[in-house]
């Protein structure tokens, strides 16, 4: 990937600049809005993206010299942290679990970006690394503590296989962001529905 040049300031205006935290903001919501709206993560230039933002360029390269380091940002921004399950029961912790994923699918930037990412995980690899680090495994990590309780407490078979019951879970959701039908896509009530589907088949007898 051939790197755009660094736009180098003044030496007069560099030492001891503080970061504006709206710049930084408007500069991301460039980036949400621009691949909502149909960019690629490949195709965006940094100038472009201080355009859309209403900054200079210069604006961007100070704080991030490559779109890898900008992107790495943006994906923090989507990855906000939701309120762990708190252990009332299986089937109301992996609705509040699979809620998390469903807020990321309806909402259109943030799927738009992921869709994005998944597309283009050969350009970027770092970034879709970190997007599987930060964002799937801590997903699946809540979600399969939350199958083990289950079978613990007598609420699921112990026999069940519970990465596919995990995968089974999530795939609905997963498909909908993957094709963008997310219109009629309600979080709280469409959880809940997955997860008394899938559970009448791994619910214990």
């Amino acid at each position: 990937m051939i790197q755009e040049p660094v736009v180098q300031e003044p030496a007069a205006r560099q030492g001891g600049r503080q970061r504006d935290p709206a710049t930084d903001a408007a500069i991301i919501e460039a980036v949400l809005d621009m691949v909502a709206a149909g960019a690629t993560l490949t195709g965006l230039s940094l100038v472009a993206i201080a355009k859309q933002a209403g900054v200079s360029r210069n604006s961007v390269y100070r704080r991030w010299k490559t779109k890898d380091e900008l992107y790495l940002d943006v994906l923090a921004t989507i990855n906000e942290p939701r309120p762990a399950p708190d252990g009332a029961g299986t089937r109301e912790d992996l609705a509040a679990v699979l809620r998390t994923l469903a807020d990321r699918v309806v909402d259109e930037r943030a799927s738009s970006v992921l869709r994005a990412l998944n597309a283009e995980a050969a350009t970027f690899p770092r970034l879709h690394r970190r997007y599987f680090e930060e964002i799937v495994a801590p997903r699946r990590e809540a979600m399969t503590a939350v199958l083990r309780r289950g079978v613990e407490r007598g609420e699921l078979r112990d026999d069940v296989d519970l990465d596919l019951v995990a995968e089974l879970l999530v795939s609905p959701l997963l498909a909908r962001m993957a094709s963008g039908s997310t219109d009629h896509l309600d979080p709280v009530r469409d959880t809940r529905r997955i997860v008394d589907l899938v559970l009448r088949g791994a619910g214990a007898p």
